[in-house]
């Protein structure tokens, strides 16, 4: 079949898994950080007001996916305001189809490189390990900046395997541009850097003594042009960080409490979280837990056999994607850890081309025909989509056969669910459709703000003291917030539960 056809049709696959279920997750905690920033750069953009303190004064992450999400929210406006200001639909849908967009066009990118340094079945296989696992899923039917992330920094790593194959300088242009794309995404796409380094080093080392001045020459050259031309690219699509760098500079240090010492910059408390059931500040190997419990267990399984042929093989292209994977981790270091494996999310394209590797390398020792290979896939494609369905829509919570899933996890309250507000869109529709018009429902939820509106009824915030017709509580306000649920469930009856699986995300109560 043409290269180009199974591309698009892994690129189909991988929206169709996105789009048919895209709103029903709920809003969720961050997404408005990204919409309405979004909307209100665009307009100032249109009126040529580009030196408003809006633009270095708002949030923490670079602009870039902002100006991307405020074009999508222009489409999801619900109310405009007499003050210039919107209110937008709660189910911001084409912010979402956006964000599932990227993250597709991410598998695209994955596809290409797993086709590019190993073979056709890896490509194909890597592009589908990556549509399937659940907690990209669920991250890319959201407005984040994580889909983002998912496409450029795959794209980033593609421009510099090219870059390795063949030197030249029309390509050290291009990866400086797509470099400077990399850190508009995130603050944290800088470690595409030592991935470059790390692989020039391995060129290096295979070369003869009298080739290696001339080598490091132009390789040192390169890397500093690259980086130079990304932190051009940075500043001609964010340019009043430039003058305004002290304000930045303050934003950051107050939403993260920054601190700066001769030796290092810290933050100085890691963000609480239930871990092994005790709320406790994230450990330093939190990642590293949590990459063990949250990756389908034959995924992880393929992925260790893919380490152990890369590492035997001793390819520089493979060899890169193993950077790929393991330098993110030393983010660890740093102490905001939360979300599980979100603020390291670059991780997961380069897990599937390793477990595609992985399987690849199964099916040869096996002596199984090229042709034949896909069939043998079939039944972990299955159990991906087993995981899948059993979890719907709530892919965030997905925990594996390790830690027994996300039922154990709730069972024994080992670790967070619903952290995002999953489940609180779901719960809203229910009172909505069931309530007579007028009945107070009390919501005691966090966050707050992922409920859906309910115009006809009378909402508030849940007080003890009141009574409720409603109450809805969701099950991470309990475990993570501390609230006490008892006298609800004294005075109210469950009335309907929001589940993933079987765990409880949300209830919904009625007055005895």
């Amino acid at each position: 079949m043409n290269k180009w056809l199974i591309i698009v049709l892994i690129f189909l696959f991988s929206i169709s898994l996105r789009l048919w279920n895209l709103n029903e997750i709920g809003r969720t905690w961050d997404e408005l950080e990204y919409v309405e920033p979004g909307y209100k750069m665009l307009e100032l953009m249109k009126n040529k007001d580009f030196n408003n303190s809006f633009f270095y004064t708002t949030y923490n992450h670079p602009p870039l996916i902002k100006y991307l999400y405020g074009i999508t929210a222009h489409f999801d406006v619900e109310k405009r305001l007499p003050n210039g200001g919107v209110i937008l639909k709660y189910d911001l849908t084409y912010s979402r189809i956006l964000s599932a967009i990227l993250f597709s066009l991410g598998v695209v990118m994955v596809v290409i490189i797993g086709w590019k340094i190993s073979s056709r079945m890896v490509g194909i296989l890597s592009g589908i390990i990556l549509a399937m696992l659940p907690f990209s899923l669920g991250l890319s039917q959201l407005v984040t900046t994580e889909s983002l992330k998912i496409f450029i920094y795959p794209l980033t790593v593609y421009t510099y395997i090219r870059l390795i194959e063949k030197f030249s300088w029309k390509k050290i242009l291009v990866a400086g541009i797509i470099t400077g794309l990399a850190l508009q995404s995130k603050q944290s796409d800088f470690l595409v850097i030592p991935v470059l380094t790390i692989m020039f080093f391995f060129q290096y080392k295979k070369l003869k003594a009298k080739e290696k001045i001339n080598f490091v020459k132009t390789r040192i050259k390169a890397i500093l042009l690259i980086s130079l031309i990304g932190i051009l690219v940075f500043i001609l699509i964010w340019p009043q960080v430039l003058f305004h760098f002290k304000e930045v500079y303050a934003i950051h240090q107050e939403l993260w409490n920054v601190q700066f010492s001769p030796k290092i910059w810290q933050i100085t408390l890691s963000p609480p979280e239930i871990f092994f059931g005790r709320l406790m500040l994230t450990p330093i190997f939190y990642y590293i837990v949590y990459f063990f419990i949250t990756i389908p267990l034959l995924v992880l399984c393929l992925f260790f056999i893919g380490v152990r042929e890369i590492l035997k093989k001793r390819n520089i292209y493979l060899f890169s994607i193993l950077l790929w994977f393991f330098l993110p981790f030393i983010l660890s270091v740093y102490s905001w850890r939360q979300h599980g494996l979100r603020y390291i999310i670059e991780i997961y394209p380069a897990i599937a081309i390793i477990s595609a590797i992985g399987f690849n390398e199964l099916v040869i020792k096996l002596k199984i025909k090229e042709k034949l290979k896909l069939l043998y896939f079939f039944p972990i494609a299955i159990y991906l989509f087993i995981s899948l369905l059993s979890i719907k829509p709530y892919y965030l919570d997905y925990f594996n056969e390790l830690v027994g899933g996300v039922n154990t996890v709730y069972k024994y309250r080992l670790f967070q669910i619903g952290w995002w507000g999953q489940g609180i869109r779901e719960a809203g529709l229910y009172v909505i459709k069931n309530a007579p018009k007028g009945s107070t429902v009390g919501l005691a939820l966090s966050p707050i703000h992922s409920a859906p509106p309910m115009s006809d009824l009378n909402v508030q915030v849940y007080d003890n003291n009141k009574k409720y017709d409603y109450v809805i509580v969701n099950f991470y306000n309990i475990l993570r917030e501390g609230f006490d649920d008892s006298l609800i469930r004294k005075n109210y009856k469950p009335a309907y539960t929001v589940k993933a699986d079987e765990a409880v995300l949300v209830t919904v109560y009625k007055l005895k």
